[in-house]
């Protein structure tokens, strides 16, 4: 026969396998409970001493990342404007002097009233104009007489003056010429005497008295300069970049035909 006494034996033989501490027998279900506990408080003491440290470490350095990334693009800002700022000012200095340049040169309605001009001021002086003949064409400065910069940017119309006067009636027309707003280069200056001079002795033989001051006949070869028009800058601009690609091909056929 068997009893209950015969079980709750057999139940303490084996208890009696498994460890005891601190008065406690760890089971298999309660050696479960204990590592779960373990398991737990393991997880939550490397989430308090290593993860929480670096997520706040992460966090202080995007936190000084935003404020340096703000401090640069408020300088980058600040520089970006002032340069803007300085940029739009030499841009309209250029255009003012730019303007200034341009009203220096003659212009189609200048060579209409050019003869006008320049009588006016033989008229103004008592001078007389003999001769006035303009050039038939307009022809662009493709040398560099005025300069390389300038070198085939600009046009010409030549025109050959010829006036009579004195030399002071002289010398304040072509003072006046020089002071017309429109740009103009005496290319050549040829003047001689035609009528001379007439004086008479003083009563005491020792001093001549001009009565007729001498006529000079002078010839002038002058250049009225012209800009460009937008369009024609343009098609000199392609032909300047079409003549250097040119050449750098002759350079290099050249260099070519030396290595064979």
């Amino acid at each position: 026969m068997t009893f209950v006494n015969d079980f709750i034996d057999g139940d303490q033989s084996l208890d009696d396998d498994y460890p005891t501490a601190f008065g406690i027998t760890f089971t298999p279900i309660v050696s479960c409970i204990a590592l779960s506990i373990l398991g737990i408080v393991g997880t939550g003491y490397i989430y308090m001493n290593m993860v929480v440290p670096a997520q706040q470490a992460t966090n202080k350095l995007e936190t000084q990342k935003q404020e340096k990334q703000a401090q640069f693009n408020k300088v980058k800002q600040e520089g970006y404007d002032q340069k803007v700022a300085n940029f739009k000012e030499q841009i309209s200095e250029q255009k003012v002097l730019k303007s200034k340049v341009i009203s220096m040169f003659t212009n189609q309605d200048d060579l209409e009233t050019l003869l006008i001009d320049i009588n006016s001021f033989i008229t103004a002086n008592q001078g007389e104009l003999i001769k006035y003949t303009p050039d038939h064409t307009i022809a662009t400065i493709n040398d560099s007489s005025l300069g390389a910069a300038v070198q085939g940017k600009l046009k010409k119309k030549g025109l050959d003056l010829e006036i009579k006067g004195t030399f002071s009636q002289t010398q304040a027309i072509l003072q006046d010429i020089e002071r017309l707003e429109p740009l103009l280069i005496i290319k050549s200056y040829k003047s001689k005497v035609t009528q001379e001079p007439k004086g008479i002795l003083v009563s005491n033989r020792d001093q001549i008295v001009e009565q007729e001051a001498a006529i000079l006949t002078t010839k002038l070869k002058i250049d009225a300069i012209l800009p460009l028009s937008q369009k024609e800058l343009q098609q000199a601009r392609k032909a300047e970049a079409k003549a250097k690609k040119q050449q750098s091909q002759t350079k290099q056929r050249s260099r070519k035909s030396r290595k064979n």
